[in-house]
């Protein structure tokens, strides 16, 4: 009998993964690449600025693009601002915005590369910094 316990939780544990894995590669797909930015400029920034909530909040609802254009940074050959407003709800807070910066190295027309992401937003309590900087990686991917 001690023998099928660990060997009961092992399959579970096996079954548990096998199960969970799907849902991480479905938020990655939800994640755009900047290399792979298509021709509707307004669908992708709307994925960009809607994974950049979702990374910040918990569980925002009803996420919408309010704004958004891109910049030439002054003095920075090649950089530019993606400059995004989000409008959306969350489940503790009526209605929120969050303004994003979005920093690129724009010197590959082909290959942007972000370099960093600035987050802010008027609701309750603090935004996920480790999780917003984690999408840095995935968007140049």
């Amino acid at each position: 009998m001690r023998a099928t316990l660990p060997l009961g939780a092992a399959l579970i544990a096996a079954l548990a993964l096998l199960v969970a894995s799907p849902a991480v590669r479905a938020a990655d797909d939800d994640v755009p690449s900047f290399n792979d930015r298509g021709d509707d400029e307004k669908a992708f920034v709307t994925k960009v600025g809607t994974a950049i909530v979702r990374a910040a909040r918990n569980a925002p609802k009803k996420i919408e693009l309010g704004e958004y254009k891109f910049v030439d940074v002054k003095g920075k050959k090649d950089r530019k601002d993606l400059e995004i407003t989000m409008k959306w709800v969350g489940v503790v807070n009526d209605k929120r915005v969050s303004t994003i910066v979005v920093k690129i190295d724009a010197s590959d027309a082909k290959k942007w590369e972000v370099l960093n992401v600035e987050y802010k937003d008027d609701g309750v309590g603090k935004p996920s910094a480790a999780k917003i900087q984690g999408l840095i990686k995935k968007f140049n991917r």
